[in-house]
């Protein structure tokens, strides 16, 4: 797969760039589903992520548009569509609030990633009434403050996406430390864990990077499931 181009991503770029995130995610669908213990320990979170991701790339995988806002909303509307269980919601409302940050742009530059990221974790947080640290809320989070910084340097697309897997990754292995029951399982959090290989994803399609192998068990082996203390799940 080529690599996509450096200082501005187009329609077929950024459908690329979910094509690749959704195989990350599959690769790592049971790494993923293991470390489910928050908030409930059902094990399938990384299934849900990945299945709520192919319904997402599902609905653009055939269209030739060289637009990224039609690309991302019609993305987004794919993955609400199939999304499944509370990561896959939250997921979802990443890609629904990045879409809504790229309407009417052709092209995005790094500075409108990080808008867009940005506009991805309002639209998360806003999603759970009872927002938990520790879980792929922190993670949206921690990859909008990253990419806001190095846009704000001038960095290239291609260094942006960098800094955001960077970012996301220090996090996940956090994540531990902000929810008590992650440290106790010995395990990071899956939903965080989750979005981590969404952008490693899209970072391969970007910078043309290899595939990288799991991380995320602490002391002892568990699991852990992603979202937040999500008692209610508020659908637009």
């Amino acid at each position: 797969m080529p690599a996509v181009m450096e200082q501005e991503l187009d329609g077929q770029d950024f459908k690329r760039a979910l094509v690749t995130a959704k195989a990350q995610m599959e690769e790592h669908i049971d790494e993923v589903n293991s470390l489910n213990v928050f908030p409930v320990p059902d094990g399938d979170t990384g299934i849900n992520m990945f299945m709520t991701m192919a319904s997402a790339v599902k609905a653009v995988e055939k269209s030739e548009d060289l637009s990224v806002a039609v690309i991302a909303a019609s993305a987004a509307r794919g993955a609400l569509m199939g999304a499944r269980g509370n990561s896959g919601i939250i997921l979802s409302q990443i890609l629904r609030g990045m879409a809504d940050s790229m309407k009417e742009k052709k092209t995005i530059s790094s500075r409108d990633l990080a808008q867009a990221l940005h506009s991805a974790s309002e639209k998360a947080y806003k999603t759970v009434r009872e927002p938990v640290e520790g879980t792929i809320l922190t993670a949206i989070r921690a990859a909008s403050e990253a990419a806001s910084e190095a846009a704000g340097k001038g960095a290239s697309f291609s260094r942006t996406v960098a800094s955001v897997v960077s970012r996301v990754r220090t996090t996940v292995k956090k994540t531990p430390d902000m929810l008590p029951v992650l440290k106790e399982a010995g395990v990071v959090d899956a939903g965080a864990k989750g979005l981590y290989y969404f952008f490693k994803g899209m970072e391969n399609a970007i910078c043309r990077k290899p595939a990288q192998p799991g991380f995320g068990k602490t002391a002892h082996a568990s699991k852990d499931d992603s979202p937040s203390a999500i008692k209610e799940i508020l659908l637009p």
